[in-house]
């Protein structure tokens, strides 16, 4: 029983309980009816009176039952985001016997959150439009988008922080939000004044940008219906932005392939300026560049059209600015297509997501962004004065390598130049103290690196794992790359000494799942001189700490052919130390080539005791067969290998 009941009679849960299976002219109807007029207001008034509303009263109920389930959830405080705060109220206010009159005075009371729980999907149209009605009223001329609505929203946009809305009411709202910001520039404005007029308008642009990524998130199943109610502007942009930039995963597939082409169909605007420019400053008169392009003019619409136009009044010393085709590309990259080009990037708290879309799709998208990328990278060309470089002007043709399902000559050879041109310049430790120029000089050298490899190796099964050159690579390459990556890699590159820093990378990754190191060494012409070779040698090729000399010397003794040379070339400190078949012996192999040096002569048992090696230091590369040599016939110890 709760507090807020008699303690006497029926308990509420029993009424509530009866009431719900009982018809509307029903005695424990009649009697929780009343219970409802004599509890105070709480929990347990509201629950009883949301049964009756939903059940048996659901065609027929009394104005004042009906007035106070308004009154009970309008007196409540709320939150900017409502959730089911005005469940009752909704119930009472889309009820047939609900007046219009009421209603309209209900939602008059109702504050702007409330408004928006209550127009939710299942709300009723009599209800959607009197909500409607209302915002109207509330909104009576839409407004232009300032930084200061993120602060202080509209109404419009309060209602839509609700998720699951009626249609018309998510319409209207629509309708009603603020909209692109005007840019009005007279010819004699101040100049000054330009640039604070521009700068307020980017302000806004931005403000309208993070107004539409919260409503494209939040809205997922009305993606379509968002995209074909803009109108083309700024607008229409961020809405496309944010469905390939923003949630690409959940986009439906024919849409995000609709949006993505559609975005890609804009660089041929950028194509056109550039190569437009290029023309002008290579001195051909404006006419003539206006002949030459001009059935590439009749084709656009009007606006654009002028836009292309005005490029051919641009000053010569201004030219630059405008070579907008690998801006586009790069912003393109960057930005509104970096989840389509290299999906592994969505995750959420480290977790893949889930996407809409099929990996053939996705494969597709990234051959057309690639084959928009290979036209810029056409009409590249390196700037006499850059700017300080970023990740970005590398991204791009990262991406295009990527997804170009065949690499042309003329695609490597102005790749090499973009990479040549573009590399982290020299910085003052002033610059050092900024972490995110840190992570922009790694990012940009990683591209760079994998770039590289790309170029010098296209004809990898995957790009993504690319290893380049193989007379560049080093036994730590190889020991990073991915099972499938080297096993191909190897497959391609018949190459003795490939093969041997293949073996000498078992040494820092010593598991792996498709690759063996009897599978390598099997590649190699003469594995068992190379074998041999490599270990006499093994402080030059490999160096390191005591891991990577226990690693190497557990995947020689385990080979099944492990000749007493082999072991003895071995460092002798971890030879002796690793583990034979069970815990807490040697490995036998081992045991057997020391037994067979020194015999029974006591004199070099004792000196073999002795000896120098180590577990780590120099003296941790001697080798075994030095060492028994040593002991055996009372010599000066050895010196360790030479690290050259």
């Amino acid at each position: 029983m709760t507090t807020d009941e008699p303690r006497s009679g029926l308990p509420i849960e029993f009424l509530r309980t009866v009431a719900a299976e009982a018809g509307p002219e029903s005695p424990p109807v009649r009697m929780a009816v009343e219970r409802a007029r004599e509890l105070p207001t709480g929990h347990s008034r509201d629950d009883l009176l949301l049964t009756l509303l939903r059940g048996a009263l659901s065609d027929s109920a009394p104005e004042w039952l009906l007035k106070v389930a308004v009154e009970s959830d309008l007196a409540k405080e709320t939150s900017p985001y409502p959730g089911p705060s005005m469940s009752l109220a909704a119930v009472a206010l889309a009820h047939p016997e609900c007046s219009d009159s009421m209603r309209k005075e209900a939602l008059r009371r109702c504050s702007v959150p409330q408004l928006g729980g209550l127009g939710h999907s299942r709300c009723g149209e009599a209800l959607a439009q009197a909500i409607v009605a209302e915002l109207k009223s509330r909104v009576p001329h839409v407004s232009a988008m300032t930084p200061a609505l993120l602060e202080e929203p509209s109404a419009p946009q309060l209602i839509l922080r609700e998720v699951d809305l009626h249609d018309t009411v998510f319409t209207t709202a629509l309708d009603l939000l603020p909209t692109d910001p005007p840019l009005a520039i007279e010819d004699e404005t101040d100049g000054d004044d330009i640039l604070a007029r521009i700068e307020e308008h980017s302000a806004a642009l931005k403000a309208g940008e993070a107004m539409w990524k919260h409503i494209v998130t939040l809205h997922s199943r009305r993606h379509r219906q968002m995209f074909e109610w803009a109108l083309d502007g700024s607008m229409k942009e961020a809405i496309r932005n944010h469905l390939l930039g923003t949630v690409p995963w959940e986009v439906e597939p024919s849409l995000l392939e609709e949006v993505a082409t559609g975005h890609l169909s804009k660089f041929t605007v950028n194509e056109l300026i550039t190569r437009l420019c290029l023309m002008l400053r290579d001195g051909v008169p404006p006419d003539e560049v206006r002949s030459r392009i001009a059935h590439e003019l009749d084709a656009l619409e009007p606006l654009v059209r002028r836009r292309v136009e005005e490029t051919l009044k641009v000053r010569e010393d201004h030219l630059k600015y405008v070579l907008s085709a690998v801006s586009w590309v790069e912003s393109a990259a960057a930005g509104p297509w970096r989840y389509l080009l290299d999906p592994s990037q969505a995750t959420h708290y480290g977790q893949p997501r889930t996407w809409l879309a099929s990996e053939e799709l996705l494969i597709r998208l990234g051959q057309r962004f690639a084959e928009t990328a290979v036209k810029a990278l056409r009409l590249w060309e390196p700037d006499p004065e850059p700017d300080s470089p970023g990740p970005r002007q590398l991204q791009w043709v990262h991406a295009m390598l990527l997804h170009l399902p065949h690499l042309t000559d003329e695609v490597r050879e102005k790749s090499k130049a973009v990479v040549r041109h573009v590399r982290p310049r020299t910085r003052s430790r002033w610059d050092y103290a900024d972490l995110r120029m840190q992570q922009d000089d790694k990012r940009l050298v990683e591209l760079r690196t994998a770039i590289e490899r790309i170029l010098a190796d296209p004809s990898t099964a995957s790009r993504e794992s690319a290893l380049g050159d193989p007379k560049q690579l080093t036994v730590r390459d190889l020991a990073n790359a991915p099972d499938e990556a080297l096993l191909d890699y190897l497959a391609r590159h018949t190459d003795d000494d490939l093969v041997e820093k293949a073996l000498l990378s078992f040494a820092w990754r010593s598991y792996r799942s498709g690759l063996s190191f009897s599978d390598v060494l099997a590649r190699h012409s003469t594995p068992e001189t190379a074998l041999l070779q490599i270990t006499m040698d093994l402080r030059r090729r490999l160096g390191g700490g005591p891991n990577l000399r226990e690693t190497w010397t557990r995947d020689i003794l385990a080979l099944p052919n492990c000749t007493p040379e082999l072991v003895r070339a071995l460092p002798a400190w971890s030879a002796l130390t690793v583990r034979g078949a069970r815990h807490g012996v040697a490995h036998t192999t081992v045991a057997s080539t020391v037994l067979a040096a020194l015999g029974n002569d006591d004199d070099a048992w004792s000196r073999f005791a002795t000896s120098p090696a180590s577990y780590s230091g120099p003296t941790a590369w001697l080798r075994l067969g030095d060492v028994l040599k040593a002991a055996a016939q009372g010599e000066e110890w050895p010196k360790a290998p030479s690290t050259r």
